[in-house]
């Protein structure tokens, strides 16, 4: 199946193509965009354009940023057609690795048409809306990525920025027997959803709770009229969502740089 130009450019291009969450801050490089969020784990640069013409300055023009807003380590995601940077970033001792929340190389992926599975007896999907559904959450997602933990005081913060009617996007949990044993993040574009963060508890696998994530947010995308998910997979993620009727498009790599 053909994949419009703009899903793909969703897929592979995610962080400048999504409309901007209010708790963001976008900065431009020359060529390049760096976004700042207030997670733990890496700060996204995307290439944009023609890509910087001075590759090296731009990469300390980043770090500069990074320490101002006190972060600690950044990822240039590098599609395909900025492969010609990838010298450049190595040389200013960038390196093509896995780092917490990204892995060296992400596969972008497009699902135009119901996933195979359906729904799972057992697992319940919904969006998360109350503080506990959003706590939860976190903490799952902070033991299966390995983030180190936020204060709850941050996480308050946080919590009320994801209510917000200009955010552009929702968290969905999975439960099983009561408990959150699941989570992922669907954000909402004119082109689609894309979906980020999706992660299960060791105990909870083999259970089909991913699947049943992965349903409920193609079924959000048919109801607000832009059926498409995409997505950045992982090396586990990509033969599951293959499996589930998504089209692999291209890879794109992460360059980590560590500011410690």
């Amino acid at each position: 199946m053909e994949i419009p130009e703009p899903v793909r450019r969703l897929a592979v291009h995610p962080f400048v193509e999504l409309p901007r969450p209010p708790d963001v801050e976008q900065v431009g490089l020359g060529g390049a965009v760096l976004a700042i969020n207030p997670w733990p784990g890496a700060q996204i640069v995307s290439i944009v354009d023609d890509g910087p013409s001075d590759v090296a300055a731009a990469v300390e023009a980043a770090r500069a940023v990074a320490r101002e807003r006190g972060k600690n380590t950044l990822g240039w995601w590098v599609a395909p057609e900025y492969d010609f940077v990838a010298p450049e970033l190595e040389a200013a001792g960038l390196v093509n690795d896995d780092t917490p929340g990204f892995e060296a190389t992400e596969n972008a992926m497009a699902l135009l048409a119901p996933p195979a599975g359906g729904a799972v007896e057992g697992v319940e999907v919904r969006i998360g809306e109350t503080w506990e559904d959003f706590s939860a959450a976190s903490r799952v997602a902070e033991q299966v990525f390995g983030l180190p933990p936020v204060p709850e005081e941050n996480l308050r913060e946080r919590y009320e920025t994801y209510r917000r009617p200009d955010n552009p996007g929702r968290g969905f949990i999975a439960l099983v027997d009561g408990s959150v044993v699941g989570t992922s993040f669907a954000a909402f574009s004119p082109a689609g959803v894309n979906l980020f963060g999706g992660s299960v508890l060791p105990e909870a696998r083999e259970r089909g709770v991913y699947g049943a994530m992965l349903q409920a947010r193609w079924e959000a995308a048919v109801e607000r009229g832009t059926p498409a998910l995409t997505v950045q997979a992982g090396r586990m993620s990509r033969p599951i969502l293959e499996r589930r009727g998504f089209e692999f498009i291209a890879p794109v790599r992460v360059f980590v740089d560590e500011l410690r």
